[in-house]
């Protein structure tokens, strides 16, 4: 498959997926007012028509900045920036779980100091450093079984 064909599909993928999120929305919220009210037997009070109306703004606020994100950057890079976020996200948690075993944070007793802090940072670079190559692999081995699956759907639904 070539890049420019990744990129269609990725493509395909998001506006299929921001296609079924901006109808379900509109839908749901419909639906969900209704089946509150009855639930409440048609007593809402103007706090939880309130709660409710806020909660419908938030969820547009969140499907148009969405929709604003990806149209801009473009889903390829909108994507591979979604990625690197969430391996941004996991580094840090590593790091402060690691800084904890390795007796690095702020609040080990005794704290090193000397050769030991300096071969504590340096194990620590290395950990991770592989760290975040196994994430890299992980997400790549990710995107590629969904693409996999992507083409084996559209292959059955062919033959349907």
């Amino acid at each position: 498959m070539t890049i420019e064909e990744s990129k269609n599909s990725v493509n395909q993928s998001f506006l299929s997926t921001l296609t079924k999120v901006t109808t379900k929305d509109s839908l749901s919220e419909d639906s969900f007012a209704s089946i509150l009210a009855s639930q409440l037997d048609g007593s809402t009070s103007s706090s939880d028509e309130s709660t409710i109306s806020a909660a419908s703004v938030e969820s547009n606020a969140a499907v148009e900045a969405f929709k604003e994100a990806l149209t801009s950057k473009g889903s390829l890079q909108f994507y591979q920036e979604y990625n690197q976020e969430k391996i941004e996200q996991l580094m840090e948690e590593k790091k402060a779980e690691l800084e904890d075993k390795l007796g690095l944070s702020a609040d080990s007793e005794p704290p090193l100091s000397g050769e030991d802090r300096e071969n504590a940072i340096s194990m620590l670079d290395t950990m991770l450093d592989a760290y975040r190559k196994q994430l890299q692999e992980k997400m790549q081995a990710e995107d590629k079984l969904e693409q996999e699956n992507t083409m084996l759907n559209t292959f059955l639904q062919d033959l349907a």
